[in-house]
């Protein structure tokens, strides 16, 4: 393999290059090892960018991100390609860029990035973004001389309509782009861990000591592998009367489903998101020890066309699917003079529900509750199913984080001796559902209330462990007679106590 140039990019909120480590030096040094990827150090750059000024947005970084690349590029070469290592928001920066520049003007084939290796990327946002905002994070930033970077915490927050648009190109339009198998391949890896330093958990923000994340970016936040599903309402018949239309609309159906593509996934091994002890960049040290990062990166590194893809992308799912066995997800944290406290690592799920109606509008007023049973009931759900839930004000989307072992049932876990058990077995509770509640009384202008238990037995095989699924469910909006009358009667009339009528078609 040539000699690689590389470029590092960092996340949120980072004001020195400290924030890398010694994770580009101890990359430097395995070039000089036997069978490693050549790394010119003479060609490894760290990225320094902008994010704690309230008006610099992700798009702004990524347009910058361009400006500082083509000088570099330039000295590096005709025909010199890059490999990008990203942390935390810098996955996000990289591929807003990427799609930018190259997806949609269509020059896919130009890009000289070959290689994009994201460390706890938040591709779908972190839920301590909407943290980040509050004043709580106003008062740090001013403490640290900084502003909170609200720009870039507006594309961070869970459920965003700039992380959704990005995240629906790349479920929905990329995988006719077969980016793997052009002529000029460009290999993507999400490298991520799910372990929390406890001596980083902060008490005021308890996201910080989530299961499922790396105590800032949840693994299925971070993980590329996602889905894109839509329900919808059917829509009124002109003429139709207001109980036929009520009964016809309370059915969802289901109208597509869409995986993207196969993207190489890896959790690493008792990383964290930050930190010298167990961070996944700054725990690196350049001392010639094994490390799960380093081994993790030189791995991608090796990659060099469709087929080795592939086989990493299958090797990182089997070496998943250990890590998160039943007998590796108890976790005894041993407390001085307190009992132990015991914390059981399940795989979680992200859900983000966007409701739209049929003009495109949001429909934030109507109530999105999950069911279970074959009565379709919320009192059904499995106990500790529901980790947390944030509604985006300015999208109006709702994301869920999900216990995905709750839902699927769950043996029994053992304890850390020999014929004890920690936790029960848990039974999972199909089919899942969903419904949506309308708003009390009679109006103009309303959406109905429906439910997804009909054309879709179950909710369930929609959503996977580790990865987000965004569900778009499009309400029919609709408007009642009465909203807008014609009259020839001159004399004055009030038309202020006006009942809604039947359904305009």
């Amino acid at each position: 393999m040539a000699a690689l140039l590389v470029i590092f990019v960092h996340g949120w909120s980072v004001t020195s290059t400290d924030t890398y480590g010694e994770l580009p030096a101890r990359l430097a040094a395995e070039s000089t090892k036997g069978g490693g990827p050549k790394l010119d150090v003479q060609h490894l750059y760290l990225g320094k960018y902008i994010s704690f000024r309230d008006e610099v947005r992700l798009p702004d970084l990524s347009r910058a991100f361009e400006a500082a690349l083509q000088p570099v590029l330039a000295q590096a070469g005709a025909q010199r390609r890059f490999v990008c290592i990203t942390h935390s928001t810098g996955g996000p920066v990289v591929r807003d860029w990427f799609d930018r520049h190259y997806v949609q003007t269509k020059l896919t084939g130009q890009c000289p990035m070959s290689h994009l290796i994201m460390l706890a990327p938040a591709n779908f946002g972190s839920a301590l973004a909407q943290l980040g905002k509050s004043r709580l994070g106003a008062i740090k930033a001013w403490f640290d001389g900084v502003e909170p970077g609200q720009g870039v915490l507006d594309w961070l927050e869970l459920g965003s309509p700039e992380a959704c648009e990005l995240n629906l190109r790349w479920i929905n339009d990329y995988p006719r782009l077969k980016l793997t198998e052009s002529a000029n391949p460009i290999f993507q890896f999400v490298l991520s861990g799910e372990t929390i330093d406890r001596k980083l958990y902060d008490f005021i923000n308890p996201y910080t000591g989530e299961i499922g994340s790396d105590g800032v970016v949840r693994l299925a936040a971070a993980n590329l592998n996602a889905s894109h599903i839509i329900l919808q309402q059917p829509a009124i018949i002109a003429g139709e009367s207001l109980p036929s239309a009520r009964k016809r609309l309370r059915s969802l159906e289901y109208v597509r489903g869409r995986r993207s593509a196969s993207t190489a996934f890896k959790i690493v091994a008792g990383a964290s998101h930050s930190g010298g002890d167990k961070g996944i960049m700054r725990s690196v040290r350049n001392d010639g020890a094994p490390h799960a990062t380093v081994d993790a990166i030189l791995r991608c590194l090796r990659v060099a066309d469709a087929g080795s893809y592939a086989a990493l992308t299958q090797a990182f799912s089997s070496e998943n699917a250990t890590l998160q066995a039943i007998d590796n997800r108890l976790e005894i944290e041993k407390v001085p003079v307190l009992p132990d406290r015991r914390y059981f690592h399940d795989p979680h799920a992200m859900v983000t529900f966007r409701l739209l109606d049929s003009e495109g509008m949001s429909a934030p007023e109507v109530k999105l509750l999950l069911t279970a049973g074959p009565n379709h009931d919320p009192n059904q759900l499995p106990e500790g199913f529901l980790a947390d839930r944030q509604f985006n004000k300015r999208s109006g989307n709702l994301t869920f984080f999900l216990n995905h072992a709750a839902l699927t049932g769950c043996p029994a876990i053992p304890g850390p001796k020999p014929g004890q058990t920690a936790r029960l077995e848990w039974i999972a509770r199909p089919p899942y559902g969903l419904k949506i509640q309308s708003r009390d009384g009679e109006h103009f202008v309303e959406h109905w209330e429906s439910e997804l238990h009909s054309s879709v037995k179950d909710l369930l095989p929609m959503i996977s462990a580790n990865e987000t699924t965004i569900i778009d469910i499009r309400l029919t909006r609709v408007v009642r007679e009465g909203t807008f009358r014609l009259t020839r009667q001159l004399v004055s009339q009030s038309f202020k106590n006006t009942e809604p009528g039947g359904v305009i078609g």
